[in-house]
């Protein structure tokens, strides 16, 4: 039977009610295991869910809180003929993986592309972006690999290729910090150090002991920051063609890895806007 319910001030019809095992199975792929087998991820916030209905992924459903003001969402999900379900304040808590549940989510098809793909996509960059890879090497926290995504993205970088001990790109947590930027950029997930060795690239790395960025000419067709904790791992560095440091005064011991990438990405982005000029 057809329930009618509001939702946002919106009136929605539920063809289907939450089930247990349904809610249950969204709350399971909060682990990474259960993403990759499934290739489902959980996206959560009215951001989030927004892009992902603006892009060219897969959505399959979406829960809403009841009361939650989801007008764009459901304007969107009704062009994609996306089931929106209502649910409850506790179903929302145990199917986010957030310590703060947000009104709405929604389960999406993971999309991942070829190393190839994004190579390809750096050769044949356009004057809206900049001819370089971001390689993500080993990246542990899920706000650093997010923000440095949308970094990406926000400069027009050609994708980004994530070391397969790198945080999950599909965590609720790191799409939440991308903004919604890993359904617009490409995103490949690969060893770095065979990338390298397979297309050739020029890269570069970011190591305190390189060279000053700003006395640097070197040209780089990919980008590599390392983890937070250790760095470029020593088999990647040694594959890079050179490494760069970020001056400063050495007060602190370190930039984090989402400000650092920032910094460089934003050279590149200067420099790229001088050549054309």
């Amino acid at each position: 039977m057809n329930k009618d319910v509001t939702c946002g001030g919106i009136n929605l019809i539920t063809f289907l009610m939450l089930t247990k095992n349904e809610r249950n199975s969204i709350k399971a792929l909060r682990h990474r295991e259960n993403r990759r087998a499934e290739k489902l991820m959980v996206v959560e916030g009215n951001k989030g869910v927004e892009e992902l209905l603006h892009s060219g992924f897969e959505t399959l459903r979406i829960y809403a809180t009841s009361g939650f003001d989801i007008s764009i969402i459901k304007v969107l999900a009704e062009k994609k003929e996306v089931d929106i379900i209502v649910v409850s304040s506790k179903d929302m808590q145990i199917m986010s993986s957030l310590k703060s549940a947000p009104g709405v989510l929604a389960v999406g098809k993971i999309k991942e592309v070829d190393a190839s793909v994004v190579v390809e996509k750096m050769k044949n960059i356009d004057n809206n972006g900049i001819g370089t890879i971001l390689i993500l090497d080993d990246l542990s926290d899920p706000g650093n690999v997010g923000t440095l995504i949308r970094t990406a993205n926000w400069f027009g970088l050609s994708g980004v290729i994530c070391s397969p001990k790198t945080v999950d790109v599909w965590n609720s947590k790191t799409i939440q910090s991308s903004m919604g930027s890993v359904f617009k950029i490409p995103i490949c997930i690969a060893s770095p150090v065979e990338v390298l060795k397979e297309f050739k690239l020029k890269t570069v790395s970011l190591d305190s002991n390189g060279e000053n960025l700003y006395h640097s000419d070197f040209s780089p067709e990919a980008l590599v920051i390392g983890s937070e904790s250790h760095g470029v791992s020593a088999d990647l560095a040694k594959a890079c063609n050179s490494s760069w440091a970020i001056p400063g005064s050495g007060i602190t011991e370190s930039l984090n890895a989402a400000l650092a990438g920032a910094i460089v990405t934003a050279e590149l982005a200067r420099r790229s806007t001088i050549k054309e000029i």
